[in-house]
């Protein structure tokens, strides 16, 4: 149950600090966006003319209402269009150059091709070298479905390069533009996808607000390289905190992101993300390194890799390593590598194939162990070098018989304490009778686990196995009818009711002499009701003499097929005590019944659903587990969740009373069309400890958006002391994030948040 309760970052006031000579850059994989309404000019784009013959090679089309021509010059006049292969100039009047093909414009032009508009006062267009000049002009690019206006623009399509001077640059609507950016002189090379501008200011709604000697920035999604808008904050645990990052686009499959980070409490940290891509590999090595960290007096740093791959057909491969100098590391630095938890670190090697009806695994895995506490009752995970798996499930043939094996041999490792080789093998064999009524599917199984022991107590078994029969019938009945009322706002649907029952039978084995290599008494659902074993692993079989009997009714709604509503009840009766328990000084269980288990789900309409359960002790039938899920979700951005739990008896956290009772609340509510609010409330109820709050506001339209949050916390329910953060994003579309990456911490905290992205 610890996962429960996330592991939640640190909080860091982020604040802006202008760079000199830095490049604004989306990130390697920009995200998307939905923009702003196209501008008026965009009516007026060229559409796109694959494989067009060289401008010279094209005949000059020109219409006009009037037109006076001799050798060298032809003058047209009135509702003027010259055209080009995909170039057009239109305007009042237009003064053409035979012999050159230049065209000049006064008083008036647009100037038009698929992936510029422009349109000024005065224009002069080679229509050779596709080359021109135009002045007090504003302009249109529909790649970035970006806009400005510029004193002077000069245009070579031929090179794919543009210059505007005293110019204006923004993704937002012409007229109305929360943000440009406002330079002396803007460099657009469409060949590279980047832009440059130098001397330029920042404005919000005609104020200005930053001033850069130079910026670079993408007028495409392609990924390009480049500095990243540097990250800031300040926390009492790393002082004033600073990360420029660098992006470096190695090749359309393989990136890079260098990411040096200076805290003026620990020193300089240098961290590396490498990426790569191929048709059938992907993965990525990240590393951290910090040569003196002042407050922990020595050299600290992290290393991830992952790599995945499909070598051959049906072949499969897969590799993780996580590792971090110290168990203290993620919580004291707060670094952005994406491990799995920060209670403890996997490495695994995964060889996979996959044959016709069956299956085979090769893997070697190990354990760096973060928080001892959490496996204080346990001990630490064993590794496995290997672990051998093979499964496999053969459909009936003659007979209609149906085989199934399983089989597993593990080399478990772990120092000091007992270790060795286990061999599991569990065949069996099956029938099936199935009708659209019912079924019945009896099963009879042989499982044998043997071990040879290192480490062991002198006078210990060194080579203990265990082998036993395994039965069980599986049978139901399946009633349905047609609904004679309106249910759930159903018209016309089915209503089913399904009685279950499940037998099963496995002999009674001593195990005392077996370790723990990787058993745990597995969680009780109503799933549970219908294994075969109340143990995870292989190193504990039960023993059973018991029928499962169950009740399932559902709503299933016609039209659709959807089911609206689902409800089960079950029971296990026991007609023997089970003597098998994870350690030897465990008493028998004697109680004649699980205890009824019941779990339910609702779709109350396409927006509303209810699920819940509730888990009775079986000799008192007091509550011993219940929880219960309401969930509201319209879109994305007007959602609620209420999450209610009591757990009597978890594992892993008996330092807390022996129980968990929490309730959870969080929601995104819209309280204008692009204004929304957001709210989490997270609280242990028996131990009087809140988990999290959260409060949040965000105002997002096409072009900006701006998310303020701020929290109170704590890592998990043992910590004492809460931590309190303040985080603040301001997104320019189309150019950079500056700011705290809030979109994770709210996804990770509201169960379905999703930036509105206009």
């Amino acid at each position: 149950m610890t996962a429960h309760y996330r592991n939640l970052l640190t909080g860091v006031l982020w604040s802006l600090l202008p760079l000199a000579g830095l490049h604004a850059q989306s990130d390697g994989a920009p995200s998307p966006w939905t923009q702003c309404e196209a501008d008026e000019l965009a009516q007026d784009l060229v559409p796109v003319t694959p494989n067009l013959p060289p401008p010279n090679e094209l005949p000059i089309q020109a219409e006009a209402e009037r037109a006076e021509s001799s050798p060298a010059q032809s003058t047209l006049e009135g509702n003027v269009s010259l055209a080009r292969g995909d170039q057009r100039l239109r305007a009042d009047r237009i003064i053409l150059d035979r012999a050159a093909n230049r065209a000049k414009a006064e008083n008036g032009f647009t100037y038009s091709d698929p992936q510029q508009v422009l349109r000024g006062q005065q224009a002069e267009v080679d229509l050779n070298t596709e080359a021109g000049w135009f002045q007090d002009a504003d302009y249109y690019l529909p790649q970035r479905n970006a806009q400005g206006s510029a004193k002077e623009v000069q245009v070579n399509r031929a090179e794919q390069q543009s210059q505007l001077k005293e110019a204006t640059y923004s993704t937002c609507a012409r007229g109305n533009e929360m943000w440009k950016l406002r330079a002396d002189e803007i460099n657009l090379n469409e060949a590279e996808g980047r832009g440059t501008a130098h001397d330029i200011v920042l404005e919000f709604k005609d104020t200005p607000v930053f001033y850069f000697p130079y910026l670079s920035f993408p007028i495409t999604d392609a990924r390009q390289s480049g500095f990243l808008f540097p990250r800031q904050g300040y926390a009492s645990e790393t002082g004033f905190d600073l990360t420029i990052p660098y992006y470096w686009n190695i090749a359309p499959n393989q990136d890079m992101t260098i990411a040096p980070r200076i805290m003026t409490e620990r020193g300089v940290l240098l961290g590396l993300e490498y990426r790569y891509l191929t048709p059938n590999r992907r993965g990525q090595a990240s590393f951290e390194y910090i040569p003196d960290d002042r407050r922990y007096e020595g050299a600290r740093g992290s290393i991830n890799l992952s790599d995945r791959a499909a070598l051959l057909p049906d072949f499969y491969t897969d590799l993780l390593y996580e590792y971090v100098s110290d168990d203290s590391y993620l919580k004291d630095l707060n670094n952005n590598l994406e491990f799995l938890t920060p209670n403890y670190l996997e490495r695994h090697l995964d060889a996979r194939y996959y044959g016709e009806g069956w299956q085979a695994l090769a893997r070697v895995q190990g354990f760096q162990i973060l928080n001892t506490d959490l496996f204080a009752l346990t001990g630490n995970p064993y590794e496995r070098l290997p672990q051998l798996l093979f499964s496999g499930a053969w459909p009936s043939g003659s007979g209609g018989l149906s085989y199934q094996l399983y089989g597993e041999m593990v080399n478990f490792q772990q120092s000091d304490v007992v270790t060795g080789l286990r061999l599991d093998l569990w065949p069996t064999v099956g029938w099936a009778l199935e009708q659209p009524w019912g079924y019945l599917k009896p099963q009879a199984g042989f499982r044998y686990t043997g071990y040879q022991l290192d480490n062991t107590e002198p006078d210990a078994n060194g080579a203990p196995n265990r082998a036993t029969p395994v039965l069980s019938l599986d049978s139901g009945l399946i009633f349905d009818r047609a609904l004679q009322a309106d249910w759930l706002g159903l018209a016309a649907g089915t209503q089913t009711l399904e009685p279950r029952l499940f037998y099963l039978y496995v002999p009674y084995r001593d195990q005392d002499d077996i370790p723990l290599f990787d058993s745990s008494v597995m969680d009780r659902d109503l799933d549970w009701l219908f294994r075969k074993n109340r143990f995870t692993g292989a190193d504990r079989m039960g023993d059973a003499n018991q029928l499962t009997a169950a009740l399932t009714t559902r709503l299933i709604d016609a039209p659709s097929g959807r089911e609206r509503l689902r409800a089960s009840i079950g029971q296990i009766q026991y007609f023997e005590d089970r003597r098998v328990n994870m350690y030897s000084v465990e008493l028998p269980q004697t109680s004649d019944n699980s205890g009824l288990i019941a779990q339910g789900l609702v779709n109350l309409s396409s927006r509303w659903a209810v699920q819940g359960g509730v888990q009775l002790e079986p000799e008192n039938s007091d509550i011993q587990r219940s929880a219960f899920d309401l969930r509201y979700y319209a879109d994305s951005r007007q959602l609620i969740n209420l999450s209610y739990l009591l757990d009597r008896d978890p594992q892993g956290l008996r330092s807390l009373g022996d129980q968990i009772h929490s309730v959870d609340v969080s929601l995104a509510w819209p309280v204008a069309s692009q204004w929304r609010v957001m709210a989490r409330w997270n609280q242990a109820i028996n131990i009087s400890r809140n988990l999290e709050t959260l409060a949040g506001l965000e105002y997002e339209d096409c072009c900006w958006a701006v998310r303020a949050v701020a929290r109170q916390y704590r890592d998990s329910p043992q910590e004492v002391d809460a931590q309190t953060g303040f985080y603040l994003e301001l997104e320019l579309k189309g150019l950079s994030r500056l700011g705290s990456s809030l979109e994770n911490q709210l996804q990770s905290s509201i169960l379905g948040y999703q930036p509105i992205r206009y």
